[in-house]
């Protein structure tokens, strides 16, 4: 099944509401990578979904763990499995979600392949999803973003063993990660405002 139809199944259900399971036992037969894919997608977005960081985030925490750790089987806790997001989005979302991983799409291919599937090289970037699935749980503008877009290529990567991909999306990942840790700095040792001085000045860049 193509990566778009797996995305419209999961956000287009009827209920308003609903839980990580059914999310899981959606998606996780298909593969790891697919569920990078699918779980960081909301969050990756130029302008993210909100509601889905949080529990996303946790989830691709025990996600990179048992991956590092070395599991033949993924395993959630009942507590994580019972988390309800939003659902039901409207066209707009589902539409944004859908153009933006047809965007990368274009870009992925089977490229040194031999790196995507060398499982010490999966541990590293699911060391580096972990450490992004942290910084997607931090309540701060701007911190979710781009460690979201670094799981998501990376998760695009796993799934057609692009290595390349991979790389950059380590790259990516860990640039959102230095940035995050530098709103961090700044909130510590100048105060929040700081935040607004550092979006007033992306938006000036943009």
């Amino acid at each position: 099944m193509e990566l778009s139809s797996v995305i419209s199944q999961v956000f287009s259900g009827d209920d308003k509401e609903i839980s990580l399971k059914a999310i899981l036992d959606g998606i996780k037969e298909r593969g790891f990578g697919l569920m990078l894919v699918v779980l960081a997608l909301p969050s990756a977005l130029p302008v993210p979904a909100p509601g889905y960081s949080i529990p996303f985030g946790i989830v691709l925490m025990f996600l990179a763990g048992q991956i590092i750790i070395g599991r033949n089987s993924l395993w959630f806790p009942d507590f994580i499995t019972k988390i309800k997001i939003p659902a039901n989005q409207d066209s707009k979302l589902l539409k944004s979600m859908l153009k933006f991983l047809k965007f990368f799409e274009k870009f992925i291919k089977p490229r040194v392949s031999t790196l995507a599937k060398n499982p010490i090289w999966q541990k590293a970037l699911a060391i580096v999803v972990l450490l992004c699935a942290i910084s997607m749980l931090i309540p701060i503008p701007l911190t979710n973003t781009i460690p979201a877009l670094g799981i998501f290529i990376i998760g695009l990567s796993l799934t057609q063993e692009d290595g390349l991909a991979g790389i950059f999306g380590a790259a990516t990942g860990l640039a959102g990660i230095g940035f995050t840790s530098f709103l961090l700095y700044l909130i510590t040792f100048i105060g929040y405002e700081s935040i607004n001085t550092v979006k007033d000045f992306i938006k000036n860049l943009i």
